[in-house]
């Protein structure tokens, strides 16, 4: 039997008792009186949403005193699709991810460059696998819909030419269907912190967007920190996107034109779509046709007021997300043992490469001496006219040009208070980067240019710890030239110089959800303005891929296109939401673009007609979500927000809505009230920014002025900046969990002396399983190319290369410096296949299979052992091992070895008799040449 694992063992112990204590308190207490800090509208006047509210947030809370490894795999539990939906599995091929490899090194800036900053260009190339577990997904509905078209085609073609019919599929739910070519698609990034999350873990809401555009979803699940930190992500999201519309030969599908992608992404998600979307612009690839960006993490700094004071108020730790019971996987081993491993790793490859000792000069471990740091200045930051933020002093992220010559460069962050009072910070504050590009532009995008990207449907909550980083950014995306980049993100990411003259400011459409959490429509789908914000992402995903329906009636002009409005919004001369200086002058282009609407027939109400019954489950929804809203009918609402049940049957008995269609001519109850979701919004085109803030039933009012904003009361020279507040921060929640994981901690250290000491003990064997690897790899080379006189095997490193992305290859390059995080850094067999079974848990299912997994332990296994310095630890059985090895194989083969395999024996068994640093040998000396 599997063991359960203790995390959803333990939430699924309090999911009960929590849900029936949230009603009981909705029913009896109305919750006003109940609900203290942390209390919103949104949370009285829907019981779904309280209730999924406080089951998130203990989950969360609940999960930090678990590890990484168990959170992992909570949320890599493969989750079946639902039988109104067609998906199907594949794997992204390693062609496009050595594609995507070659792009991203020449957008960071080009090899020097890419080395200086992250550390190298191979090292996280690294992966347990061969590609990237991805997945189709449609509605199936959608999808026999297009198969009825593509067959329609089909017949028409035959008509003129004759040709034979296709052979139909065995089974759908696995194949990928000619006719899905024709669908408009979204490339979707799930979220999770960039630690954790999956594409199962978000499947509802996936396929609900692809429900939604009547289109497809395409969706990865890309590697994870902190066993792969950044770029490894970007990389895998970028192998995706080149995987559409450059898919390899043997691919299902055909290229995907880049005008009908949308690339979207929730929470670091959002940060990952921003990432590509900055690659692709600064190294000349095609384009999507927009961003759909839901609460993305575009600051990992936190330096914007909202960390501090939304706390309350969203579902997200009180301490942020760095904080998780010990393990061997996080956090990093110090900083020393990472050296020594490092070294060992080195020492052994250049070992068995003959390629003599790493001469690398080293330096102390220790930081450059820095300059005498300014006198701090305490920073007071206004949110409200009668409410202060005291941010307190601030101080700037360690270099990684400080100790260049190291193999691990500090991320040790110092910090003088207000009060005098010297801070200081060893550890990694998030596990997506090392210190020390906390403000790399794809990684923070709040401190990059913003501008020359495609048009972007920013989603916004207002109630979100990541507020104000969202809001800023997307002013910044829409207004580039009012938010100058600063130079240390320049020499991050030197694509940025001269950027300003190259490229313009990017097309925004601002959307702040009232008294929401973090990402709304991802974990509160089943709510009311959940619903309003799936319908405002559908029509502008249908708005940028030229599916949106053309005005209802031609002979209307610019200035009286009919348009249902807030009442505030309605003033003179007034036709658009738009930020100050944006114009409405794009009707003709927007009317120009190609209008392709397909679906259901509609009925004479424009609305679409109902084919099927509705589901048990949504209206068990739509039910309860009334429900919610009924508990509190006491005449607080907003007059403007009145408006018939939008979960009545007659329109749809879908909680979320139904899907965008044209919305009918005559007038509604509430005339005047315009509602997230309408088409008309961008009847006038998208000119710069649309900035809107949507109330929690769905009515749409502009968006105040941007010194009204909190996050704008922060001056741009403190955007990226660690504050006193922040380190506080930091070193209350790290002090909380010492104390409390104290055993834990102590256990871990002494777990890693033991793994250490034990894989001293498997080096021979480990050696052997990699030279049979290798002598069959050469056999099957020698066989494939025998007839064309080419060479078969050209040694070792050829070997090495081939297992998949260059596993060990970074180890042959002085300049490349992995994170102590990374999975290439961790040195015992025991922490390093955890590692690497934890990574992969969610992309093979088949464990039995051979695959590259298994050749990775095997290397990890012999490639880490540590040099032994100590004659008397080198155990005469290993020889005998080692010897009785080579004569089974030598046997095995007929006795009839060739002189090659022999000679890299020979070197293997002078590799196993070697004592460490002082026994390196040259080529010469080791073979006898």
């Amino acid at each position: 039997m599997v063991p359960l694992n203790s995390l959803t063992r333990q939430a699924g112990i309090r999911l009960g008792p929590l849900l029936l204590q949230t009603l009981i308190k909705h029913y009896f207490e109305r919750t006003l009186k109940e609900h203290a800090e942390g209390a919103t509208q949104l949370h009285q006047d829907e019981l779904l949403y309280d209730a999924a509210f406080k089951v998130i947030k203990t989950f969360l809370e609940a999960a930090s005193k678990h590890t990484i490894e168990e959170l992992q795999a909570f949320s890599n539990t493969r989750t079946p699709s639902p039988p109104w939906t067609h998906a199907v599995r594949l794997v992204v091929p390693m062609s496009c991810c050595d594609e995507a490899a070659t792009h991203l090194i020449r957008a960071l800036g080009g090899e020097e460059v890419t080395k200086r900053v992250v550390g190298g260009t191979k090292w996280w190339q690294v992966r347990g696998v061969q590609g990237i577990d991805a997945e189709w997904i449609t509605a199936r509905k959608d999808w026999e819909e297009a198969k009825r078209k593509h067959k329609a085609q089909q017949r028409e073609a035959r008509k003129g030419r004759a040709r034979e019919p296709a052979a139909a599929p065995e089974e759908p739910p696995a194949t990928y269907e000619p006719e899905m070519d024709e669908m408009r698609c979204i490339l979707f990034v799930h979220g999770g912190g960039y630690y954790f999350g999956s594409i199962d873990q978000e499947r509802y809401s996936i396929q609900r967007y692809a429900r939604k555009i009547n289109g497809r979803v395409f969706t990865m699940n890309y590697r994870l920190a902190p066993q792969y930190p950044f770029p490894c992500a970007v990389q895998d999201v970028l192998a995706c996107y080149l995987f559409l519309i450059r898919p390899p030969p043997d691919a299902a599908h055909r290229p995907v034109d880049p005008a009908h992608i949308v690339v979207a992404g929730d929470s670091a998600g959002g940060g990952l779509c921003l990432a590509l979307l900055q690659v692709l612009r600064d190294t000349a690839l095609p384009m999507p046709a927009g961003g759909v960006l839901i609460s993305p993490w575009c600051d990992l700094t936190h330096s914007f007021p909202s960390i501090h004071i939304n706390t309350a108020t969203d579902v997200l730790p009180p301490y942020g997300l760095s904080f998780h019971k010990p393990s061997t996987l996080w956090p990093p081993p110090p900083d020393d043992l990472t050296t020594l491993v490092h070294d060992g790793i080195r020492t052994r490859i250049r070992q068995a490469m003959h390629m003599g000792p790493d001469t690398t000069t080293q330096s102390s471990t220790s930081p450059a001496p820095k300059s005498p740091a300014p006198l701090p200045i305490d920073h007071l930051v206004p949110i409200t006219p009668n409410t202060t933020l005291r941010l307190g002093s601030t101080t700037s992220l360690p270099t990684q040009d400080a100790d260049h010559d190291n193999h691990v460069r500090t991320q040790r962050i110092e910090l003088r208070a207000a009060n005098g009072e010297e801070l200081v910070i060893d550890a990694q504050l998030q596990m997506y980067t090392p210190n020390y590009l906390l403000t790399h532009p794809l990684v923070s995008p709040a401190v990059s240019y913003l501008g020359g990207l495609p048009p972007l449907h920013v989603i916004v909550c207002e109630k979100e710890v990541l507020r104000d980083e969202i809001i800023y950014s997307a002013h910044k995306a829409a207004h580039p030239d009012k938010y100058p980049v600063k130079d240390d993100a320049r020499r991050l990411y030197p694509a940025l110089e001269g950027i300003e003259t190259r490229f313009g400011p990017t097309q925004v459409h601002l959307q702040i959800y009232d008294d929401a959490a973090h990402t709304l429509p991802t974990l509160f789908s089943f709510t009311t303005p959940a619903k309003y914000c799936y319908r405002a992402i559908a029509t502008f995903c249908r708005y940028v891929t030229g599916m949106l329906p053309p005005p209802p009636s031609p002979f209307l002009g610019t200035g009286s296109f009919p348009r249902s409005r807030s009442p505030d919004l309605m003033t003179s001369g007034e036709r658009t939401p738009l930020s100050p200086g944006s114009s409405t002058s794009e009707f003709a282009s927007a009317q120009s673009r190609p209008q392709s609407v397909r679906g259901r027939p509609a009925t004479s109400s424009g609305r679409p007609a109902e084919t099927h019954g509705s589901s048990m489950r949504r209206a068990f929804s739509a039910r309860v979500s009334r429900a919610g809203m009924l508990l509190h009918l006491n005449g607080n609402a907003p007059a403007a927000e009145a408006h018939p049940d939008p979960m009545k049957p007659s329109e749809s008995s879908d909680v979320g809505g139904p899907r965008f269609y044209c919305e009918p001519s005559t007038p509604k109850a509430d005339e005047g009230a315009r509602r997230a979701g309408e088409p008309s919004v961008y009847a006038n085109g998208l000119d710069t920014m649309i900035r809107e803030r949507v109330s929690t039933q769905g009515v749409v009012r502009p968006l105040e002025p941007e010194e009204a904003l909190p996050a704008f009361q922060l001056p741009q020279a403190l955007v990226g900046e660690l504050s006193e507040l922040v380190v506080r921060r930091y070193m209350k929640g790290d002090e909380a969990f010492g104390r409390k994981f104290a055993k834990t901690a102590q256990a871990i250290a002494k777990k890693r002396r033991r793994n250490l000491e034990r894989a001293r003990g498997d080096t021979v064997r480990n050696m052997m399983q990699l030279q049979n690897f290798l002598s069959r790899d050469a056999k099957g080379k020698e066989r494939a190319h025998g007839e064309d006189g080419e060479p078969a095997h050209k040694g070792m490193e050829e070997g090495l290369r081939a297992a998949g992305s260059w596993p060990w290859a970074w180890a042959l390059d002085v300049d490349e410096r992995p994170p102590p995080s990374s999975i290439v850094s961790r040195r015992d067999t025991e922490e390093a296949r955890g590692l690497a079974k934890i990574a992969d848990q969610a992309v093979l299912a088949d464990e039995h299979a051979m695959s590259a997994n298994n050749l990775w332990s095997l290397i990890v296994d012999f490639l880490t052992v540590l040099p032994e310095k100590d004659k008397k630890t080198r155990s005469k059985s290993r020889l005998r091992r080692s010897k009785s090895a080579s004569a089974a194989e030598a046997k095995e083969e007929g006795g009839d070895a060739e002189p090659e395999q022999e000679t890299r024996r020979s070197r293997f068994k002078q590799f196993v008799t070697g004592r460490g640093h002082g026994k390196v040998q040259s080529s010469g000396q080791s073979t006898g040449e």
